[in-house]
């Protein structure tokens, strides 16, 4: 990793963030959360974008780190501006805290939206994660690396 560290924390955020050039190319979540954080260090504005925060965020809970996943993931969520990523947040955290009244809640008084979202040709990537975390929770399988797909396997 140390080779293309140096030239990874001076990419652009949009770069580092959303191409396979920066974090995405380490399959390792530990490696993730090191190369984010090492990215934090050398560009603190980066601090200020709410979609990177909260792919920190999924990079903690995916390393095993729960407890400092969920906070940086509420975090982000407090601070968050658009409504559909403000809901898909609070879907993930009711998720991984194992709140089902809460995210039961929230997926009845949205129920039409997401239901709607089958009959689109292009599919909604994060509805369809809802709906795998709703079928997985409802198996009593809370492990998020099962649940964060478009294809779910809990049936």
């Amino acid at each position: 990793m140390n080779e293309n560290k140096e030239k990874m924390l001076k990419m652009s955020l949009h770069d580092f963030d959303q191409t396979d050039d920066g974090w995405r190319k380490f399959k390792d979540p530990k490696q993730q959360v090191e190369i984010i954080t090492s990215y934090l260090e050398t560009n603190p504005a980066a601090a200020n974008d709410q979609t990177f925060m909260w792919h920190l965020g999924q990079a903690l809970v995916f390393a095993g780190d729960l407890t400092n996943g969920i906070a940086r993931m509420k975090e982000t969520n407090a601070k968050e501006q658009h409504e559909f990523n403000k809901l898909y947040q609070l879907f993930t955290i009711a998720f991984l805290e194992k709140d089902m009244t809460s995210f039961d809640a929230l997926y009845d008084k949205y129920k039409e939206q997401i239901e709607k979202d089958d009959k689109n040709t292009n599919k909604n990537t994060n509805i369809q994660i809802v709906k795998c975390m709703k079928q997985c929770a409802n198996e009593g399988n809370f492990d998020y690396k099962a649940a964060y797909t478009t294809r779910c396997l809990c049936q």
